[in-house]
């Protein structure tokens, strides 16, 4: 298995399988070229609107689905990536979550602090 299509992929699979595949996640540059994470605030609709900006710049379809698994890995559900866009505050904000496009392309992590980050699979990043 190598990706996370079959519905009734179990946690602890999902777990072993991205567990396995960390070590390919080249992480886009963040706020600097020191750090990936981002800020990923809700604080005022400014914040938003950057956010929704940074989340687009991805150019990831936006009915591109994903696994998006909660800081306990209880119950992952599925999303397609155009309802962050959409619906931000639906997703962040409230608990760290980790969120696995389904053909494992890419991964985004969000944090409480109001930090994220994006990185895709399988990338050669240049030394």
């Amino acid at each position: 298995m190598s990706n996370l299509r079959n519905p009734d992929i179990r946690t602890r699979d999902i777990r072993k399988l991205v567990g396995y595949k960390s070590q390919e996640i080249a992480w886009d540059q963040g706020c600097d070229e020191t750090s990936e994470w981002v800020m990923a605030s809700l604080e005022d609709e400014a914040h938003v609107k950057t956010l929704i900006n940074w989340l687009s710049s991805k150019n990831i379809p936006l009915e591109s689905e994903a696994v998006l698994i909660d800081s306990g890995w209880k119950r992952p559900k599925r999303v397609c990536w155009g309802d962050l866009i959409s619906d931000p505050r639906k997703y962040f904000g409230k608990d760290m979550f980790q969120l696995y496009d389904l053909d494992l392309n890419w991964t985004m992590e969000y944090q409480v602090q109001e930090i994220a980050r994006f990185g895709r699979y399988g990338v050669v990043q240049n030394a």
